[in-house]
């Protein structure tokens, strides 16, 4: 079967032009979007480890990609979960091949990951309507590391996806501030003051 294809309208540039950049994180504030902290799976899908992977292979994986953490999935390619480099170097991994009776090596990324049944999630449309004192106020109240992000399936009326992820520590790293999880803040001033212990 032919098909036609027709060629995009071309131009010569009369000028130069400046390149399209991200919004320098030394510039990111409180009042700023808080989509320039989305991690966008649409944008960069991450590799994903295997839910029967052992854990000392998943930490070597991880320490390679330079990464706090990898998005876990079953042997059908869904993604179940999320495995982070603390849950990997913690104590669980030794207390469960403890109480078990079998080696560390014999502790799958399945037994110490967090299921996204058990991860807060919001809205893409939320995010984007978000600023970034509105997101570190979130982490306050669901005192997590990190946030799932879906957004709704366009191809699949109904259903949603996984878009993105958060992390408090991307959030930590850009604003240059700790944030004390345990602590709740309703504003980013009173944030700042937490931090800086004048509260």
């Amino acid at each position: 079967m032919n098909r036609h294809f027709h060629a995009l309208p071309v131009r010569s540039l009369a000028r130069t032009y400046s390149l399209g950049t991200i919004k320098p994180a030394s510039n990111i504030g409180s009042d700023d979007s808080a989509v320039h902290l989305l991690s966008d799976f649409c944008q960069h899908r991450p590799p994903a480890l295997g839910s029967d992977m052992s854990v000392s292979e998943a930490r070597l994986w991880m320490k390679m990609a330079d990464t706090a953490y990898k998005l876990v999935e079953n042997s059908t390619g869904e993604c179940i979960g999320l495995i982070t480099i603390a849950a990997i170097n913690g104590e669980l991994p030794l207390s469960l091949a403890s109480r078990r009776g079998v080696e560390p090596g014999d502790i799958r990324v399945k037994d110490v990951m967090s299921k996204l049944s058990s991860l807060p999630a919001i809205h893409y449309r939320d995010l984007c309507k978000a600023t970034v004192g509105d997101l570190v106020s979130t982490f306050r109240t669901v005192h997590e590391e990190y946030v799932l992000v879906i957004d709704d399936d366009r191809a699949q009326p109904g259903e949603e996806y996984l878009r993105g992820i958060v992390s408090a520590g991307q959030l930590v790293e850009k604003l240059r501030i700790p944030i004390d999880l345990e602590h709740r803040a309703t504003s980013f001033s009173e944030i700042v003051n937490v931090v800086q212990g004048h509260v």
